[in-house]
């Protein structure tokens, strides 16, 4: 007998042996420690509790600005995925997940022709999410994009061929537990990226639609806890491609983890009271928020800008000067900003002032700014054609400075509003302040303004048509008795009119 096939057959006999009982879609629970509660007698652990919260979701039971919420998201977001198709980001990943996990066809890749496998199709319609900068945030102890657990919940749904109320769940679940450990725990002052939140609610998604017990989700949520820290250097001085596929790969490692805990492989628990009692600054009296009736998503804010969350005031104001000084910005002398430390510290540092990559330009306070008062806009084309780093974009920055508002920190302590100066040769000036920005969850886009939005980047990619057909599908979305119908609207052959 070959090694191999013995192998196979052995595994087999022991997994059979160990069985306590089948779970749905095919699973075996096999002993686990935490799941019996025997191990180190955690049986309120956080990770329990965890998996008691996604369980308790249920689509009949969610409040009606819930669901409305989970629509606009899940449009905004696939409006954001074909704006990517084509990118040079999307193109190497979407080639490198055929040699890393073969050639499946479970999963759509949103706006190519070919599926791929569940991974595959995670992490490269993750990558499509991120790409842009231009998917929704929420702000709790520091900005997070929930958008990008979209992918997992609607490649698993689509391999499972489960409804549109089921796709609603399990992004309802992934949202929820993502942004409420996010108003919990800062990850970006222990040096990591926000993204770690979501190592918390990927394999929620995945026990979720693939219906495994409480013990062995709880085990899933410990192994992707405990191995999902992403350093924020990705964020930091010149940002790389690796911006846009950070939370993709921590959801591959959440689906695999998920993927482990179904078949018995049991994990830690105490996952996040470790890094608030471990990591400086350490924290006291640590809890997150798991009551199910104080749902996060109806506060999740959009972007009108393709640009890091904390711009869209800046640039907003910008654009607005730039239709008050008529053109005269070769005249501009000075340009002063005023706004937050911390935004100060994220996008207005010493090489935000000197770019050297779109990652970076699209996180640059005085690039996007100088962008949005010399165009009168800010748009994904220029960042394609590299408008930032032409001279008359870099002669505004070089006359840019940044400071602390002071006026604005007293009245919205924990905005994200800027006001801008700016001072011509003549000693004439203006001013422009934004307090709270358009799209922000207090000032929030109108449905006509992301119907725009999602037509501009899905149009090039399935045209008119097929843009209109997925718009109404989401806005049913409750009505499809299996999402296979939506994915295969999200199908395309690449950017057909590339800017």
């Amino acid at each position: 007998m070959r090694r191999r096939d013995f192998l196979e057959r052995t595994t087999i006999a022991v997994a059979t042996s160990l069985v306590g009982s089948i779970w749905p879609d095919g699973y075996h629970l096999v002993g686990s420690a935490l799941a019996d509660g025997k191990g180190d007698g955690q049986n309120a652990a956080l990770e329990q509790k965890f998996a008691e919260f996604a369980i308790a979701v249920r689509y009949e039971d969610l409040p009606a600005d819930v669901i409305a919420s989970a629509k606009r998201v899940l449009l905004d977001t696939l409006g954001c995925a074909f704006g990517s198709v084509g990118s040079e980001p999307a193109n190497i990943a979407e080639a490198t997940i055929r040699k890393t996990f073969g050639d499946g066809n479970t999963a759509t890749v949103i706006g190519y022709p070919r599926s791929a496998t569940v991974e595959g199709a995670v992490f490269v319609n993750g990558v499509l999410v991120r790409s842009l900068d231009m998917n929704d945030t929420y702000i709790g102890t520091e900005p997070l994009h929930p958008s990008e657990v979209i992918p997992t919940a609607l490649a698993l749904c689509e391999e499972r061929g489960r409804s549109g109320r089921d796709l609603v769940e399990a992004m309802v679940v992934g949202y929820e537990a993502s942004m409420r450990v996010n108003d919990a725990i800062s990850f970006l002052e222990r040096g990591f990226h926000p993204l770690c939140a979501a190592s918390y609610g990927v394999p929620l998604i995945a026990g979720k639609v693939w219906g495994i017990p409480k013990e062995a989700l709880a085990n899933a949520v410990g192994i992707s806890g405990a191995r999902g820290f992403t350093s924020f250097v990705v964020n930091s001085g010149a940002i790389s491609m690796m911006k846009a596929m950070g939370l993709a790969a921590t959801a591959i490692d959440g689906v695999f983890a998920t993927r482990l805990a179904a078949q018995g492989f049991t994990g830690p628990s105490g996952t996040l009271e470790w890094l608030a009692s471990k990591m400086k600054p350490a924290k006291e009296g640590f809890a997150v928020d798991l009551e199910l009736a104080r749902y996060r998503l109806p506060r999740v804010a959009f972007k009108r800008f393709p640009v890091q969350i904390e711009l869209q005031a800046v640039v907003e104001a910008g654009a607005s000067l730039s239709r008050r000084i008529e053109g005269r910005t070769q005249e501009i002398r000075s340009i002063t900003v005023e706004t937050y430390p911390g935004i100060i510290q994220r996008v207005a540092d010493p090489a935000k002032f000197r770019p050297q990559t779109k990652g970076t330009a699209d996180h640059s306070l005085p690039v996007c700014l100088a962008m949005a008062l010399l165009d009168g806009d800010v748009t994904v084309s220029q960042f394609e054609k590299d408008r930032w780093r032409e001279q008359d974009v870099m002669a505004l920055v070089e006359k840019t400075s940044v400071k602390p508002g002071e006026s604005l920190i007293a009245k919205l302590p924990k905005g994200r509003g800027a006001s801008v100066e700016i001072v011509l040769a003549d000693g004439r000036s203006w001013r422009e302040t934004v307090e709270v920005p358009e799209g922000d969850a207090q000032r929030p886009l109108s449905r006509a303004s992301l119907e725009r939005k999602f037509m501009n980047f899905a149009v090039p990619v399935v045209g008119k048509a097929a843009g209109e057909r997925v718009m109404s599908l989401v806005d049913g979305i409750e009505d499809l008795r299996d999402v296979r119908e939506l994915t295969r609207a999200l199908k395309g052959m690449g950017k057909q009119n590339p800017a």
